[in-house]
Order: C-alpha cells, then sequence, then structure tokens
C-alpha cells in the first residue's frame, strides 16, 4: 500500500489522524497470553519463474498478485506492461495488456484487486483499467482515471464500504504534497480522506534542495535502516497506519471511529554487517547523487521494531515485525479489530511486496533465484503444535 517510502521516493507518505477524537480504545486489554495465541507456520509450496524456462514464466518486476476464481494466479509484470494468469499448479494459460494506452492496453502495470462485481481491476501509471476474465482470456471493460497527481506510484487497490473505489495518491497542500485516499463516486465526484500531517508523513527523511542548471529540485533524503510511516487499506474501507520505530498502530474502521493496537515494547533488532554496509551504500548513494558535503543521517545501532503492516482479505491486520540478519522465518502479529487473535510465521526469503495478497491459509509474494530472477511464490499455512 500499502505505499512505502524509498530512498529515490520523490513524495513523502504520510497520513493525518483527523477522526482520532471520534472513538479510541488500545488493543492491549484485549490481548491473550502467549500461550493462548495460536500459531501458524507457512511453507513454499509453489514458485513460477526461471531465467531459462520460457517467455510467461520469465519476469521482470512483480509488484501485484492475486488469487482468482477456481484458484487461478494473476499476476502483474511490471515492465513487460502486462498480466499473466496461471492455473493453481502454476501452469500458464493466458496474458493480456501489452503497452499502450488504447482500450485493453496497459502501462505500467503495477496493482491488481477484484472490485465488487466480481471484475479485475488494474491501476497503471495514469489510470485504472477494468478487465472481465474468461476461461481463456479476458475482456476489457472500462477505464477509470486517477484523481491524484501520484503517476506511477504503486499502492493497494481497495474499495469502501459503499463500494466505491479507493484510490490511494498525492495531494498537494501548502508547503507540498500529501498522501491521501481518494474515495471515487458517482458522476465523477472524489471524498478526500486526508491520512496524517506532514511531519508524520516524512519520517525518517528530510528534503534538501539543489540546482540542476537553471532548475531547484528537492531531493528526499532517508536515513538507511532508520524509521518510516507506512499504512495499510483493507476490504470495505478500514486502514491503518504506524510510524515503524514503535509497536503502536492506529486503526481507522468503516463507521469512522478509531482504534489503537498498542504492542509490545520492542527496542527493534541490531543491523548485521551486510546490513552497515547496504546503509553505507546507500549513504554514498545519496552524497553523490544529491552532491552533498555531509549525510544529515548516520547509521542506526538497531533497525525499527516494526516491518510492515498490511490486511489479509477477511480484514485482519497483520503486523510483520523487524527480524534480525539472517533469520530463517518472517513472523506478524495478526488482529481482529484490536485482538490479537493470531501469529503466523513464514519464509524469510518470501517478501510481501507493496501489494500484498494473504489470507487466512495462503500468502503469495515474491522470491530471487541467484541469477537475482524475481519469482511468484505461494505460501500455504498449517497451524504449529
Amino acid at each position: 500500500m500499502r505505499s512505502r517510502s524509498g530512498a529515490d521516493t520523490l513524495l513523502p507518505a504520510g497520513l493525518l489522524l483527523v477522526l482520532l477524537a471520534a472513538s479510541g480504545c488500545s488493543g492491549r486489554a484485549n490481548e491473550p497470553s502467549s500461550d493462548e495465541i495460536p500459531i501458524f507456520r507457512g511453507a513454499i509450496d509453489l514458485e513460477i519463474g526461471e531465467i531459462d524456462e520460457y517467455d510467461p514464466h520469465l519476469f521482470t518486476r512483480i509488484p501485484s498478485i492475486v488469487e482468482g476464481p477456481s484458484g487461478r494466479l494473476i499476476v502483474a509484470d511490471m515492465q513487460s506492461h502486462e498480466v499473466r494468469v496461471f492455473g493453481p499448479e502454476g501452469r500458464f494459460l493466458f496474458r493480456f495488456g501489452g503497452q499502450g494506452e488504447g482500450p485493453g492496453e496497459l502501462t505500467q502495470p503495477c496493482c491488481l484487486a477484484f472490485g465488487p462485481d466480481g471484475a479485475l481491476w488494474v491501476r497503471e501509471s495514469t489510470r485504472y483499467s477494468v478487465f472481465r476474465l474468461a476461461d481463456a482470456g479476458a475482456d476489457h471493460d472500462r477505464i477509470v482515471r486517477i484523481a491524484h497527481a501520484s503517476l506511477g506510484l504503486v499502492a493497494p487497490v481497495t474499495f469502501d464500504a459503499e463500494d466505491r473505489l479507493v484510490d490511494i495518491g498525492s495531494i498537494m497542500v501548502e508547503g507540498g504534497y500529501l498522501t491521501a485516499r481518494l474515495h471515487h463516486g458517482a458522476g465523477g465526484a472524489v471524498d478526500t480522506v486526508r491520512m496524517a500531517d506532514p511531519e508524520r508523513q516524512a519520517t525518517g527523511s528530510t528534503t534538501v534542495e539543489r540546482m540542476f542548471g537553471e532548475m531547484a529540485i528537492a531531493v528526499h533524503i532517508f536515513q538507511p535502516s532508520g524509521p518510516r510511516w507506512i499504512h495499510a487499506h483493507g476490504p470495505g474501507g478500514v486502514w491503518a497506519e504506524a510510524v515503524t520505530s514503535e509497536y503502536s498502530v492506529t486503526l481507522h474502521h468503516p463507521d469512522g471511529t478509531v482504534s489503537r493496537i498498542e504492542g509490545p515494547r520492542l527496542p527493534g533488532p541490531p543491523l548485521g554487517p551486510p546490513e552497515r554496509e547496504r546503509a553505507q551504500s546507500s549513504i554514498d548513494r545519496d552524497l553523490s547523487r544529491a552532491n552533498l558535503r555531509s549525510h544529515p543521517f548516520g547509521i542506526p545501532d538497531r533497525k525499527p521494531p516494526l516491518a510492515d503492516i498490511f490486511f489479509d482479505r477477511s480484514g485482519r491486520l497483520w503486523i510483520e515485525k523487524t527480524g534480525a540478519d539472517g533469520d530463517e522465518m518472517r513472523e506478524a502479529d495478526v488482529y481482529a479489530g484490536t485482538e490479537l487473535v493470531a501469529r503466523y510465521r513464514w519464509p524469510s526469503r518470501v517478501g510481501v511486496g507493496e501489494v500484498p495478497w494473504v489470507s487466512e491459509s495462503t500468502l503469495y509474494g515474491t522470491t530471487r533465484n541467484s541469477m537475482d530472477v524475481q519469482r511468484v511464490a505461494r505460501v500455504r499455512f498449517e497451524p504449529q503444535p
């Protein structure tokens, strides 16, 4: 969505807690003891994508995977400008799209979701294309233009309690831009929900102005392995936000009320030697690209305790904790509302990406092979004894 910030991002991400006064409660009061929390362990049961396989199995950049009817896997491939459909066992079925701006063509398709009526929505660089999937192909249905200036932004596609498209993007405010939820209504009407103030959006970053020729350019500099603002968007209008430096998540319900999940005070794991090397490389790149004499941030001793937040298909919130360098498994606490109901673990080499798709029993993500080729990965969960 969830939308993530990175070192090359030009627009800060953020979230304005405008509804916080409406209602508030803490998830800590509903938290069961550790012995009462069911644990689910995941294992990879399918991977698709090899450099020596034929064309449909060779991917460039995979930003989004969804499971469709009959268990079919639908994969957005951003740089080939197409969507590919595979059977439950990984057999290639068909593809659609191709680069272009015409009906049925796609430009950098990043994000997939099924709408309330069963149609497949594909977010592109400047619009949404809607398709009807058949057994052997996809029929183009319509186009919906994005309602903001965030061209090429990777963000989840969701729908609110009134079945309106929720368009995540940046709006112009005094002093810059602000990330918001834009709800598309009938007749082109758009309701805007600001998700945070600019200062919260810019957590762990600063802006420096540099001249490139005769043009002044604002360059955003992020602290390597530093805190970030993160947000997640679930089905039916639920959404959440947090800053990764503390286990504290604000949960916005579809009826406009707000709750807070307060977890344990986690220090975050220390940076391992490879992570410190990557952080120094990031600093060196910033110094070069922004022509800086010194970097505004140093390398922290520890990583933030939270890695990510995202919703599953039933609207439960997953709070992924940051793992130590070399950990074999990732771990997320799963909440139904503010109640901790489960803990899920899955192989650390499976990343959920910027647009996660996860259910109570299945998670889709990506892995990379020794040649750094990206692959589709499916994880199946089973209760851990």
